[in-house]
């Protein structure tokens, strides 16, 4: 039986799918690099990957009430955020590892999620997002599909081809 939840879990499993792909065409380049167009710093391929964890944390565990985790470096790598300097990073192993584990954690979650807790409130208030736990997953797919786009710029801007 193919629940509502199932559904939203694979799309973001897949668009995750996604992500990876650019991470890994990107995993020979400078991935603390920040590139300047138009005179405006663009975030670097470290940054999208500390926040995507941070974020995927938040509003898939967190804000749904699953079990979430707490780490560190997550507050510098939120909305508005400039993340650290890079001496001061977490390493990007960590980083990487904590990207797969929160991701784990969404997968072996979302999928347990009943109709009624889709239509449960956003504990995030941000009325950008919607009113549901249903909203906050779509919104969590559709942010994490935006940074896919900024993965695939920084790609060109490092010149590595992505089609």
């Amino acid at each position: 039986m193919t629940t509502e939840a199932l559904v939203l879990a694979h799309v973001m499993d897949r668009t995750r799918q996604y992500t990876l792909s650019y991470f890994d065409r990107l995993k020979d380049h400078d991935l603390h690099r920040r590139f300047e167009c138009d005179g405006k710093t663009l975030n670097s391929t470290f940054w999208i990957m500390a926040h995507l964890t941070a974020s995927e944390n938040g509003l898939l565990l967190m804000a749904t009430g699953g079990p979430f985790d707490k780490f560190s470096w997550a507050k510098h790598f939120t909305v508005g955020s400039a993340g650290l300097p890079q001496e001061e990073c977490p390493p990007i192993e960590e980083v990487m590892d904590m990207f797969h584990t929160v991701h784990s954690k969404v997968m072996a979650y979302l999928p347990t999620l009943t109709a009624e807790a889709l239509e449960g409130p956003n504990l995030t208030r941000i009325p950008l997002i919607g009113t549901t736990v249903r909203d906050v997953i779509t919104h969590a797919i559709r942010h994490e599909g935006s940074h896919v786009g900024h993965l695939g710029w920084l790609c060109k801007l490092h010149g590595v081809r992505t089609m």
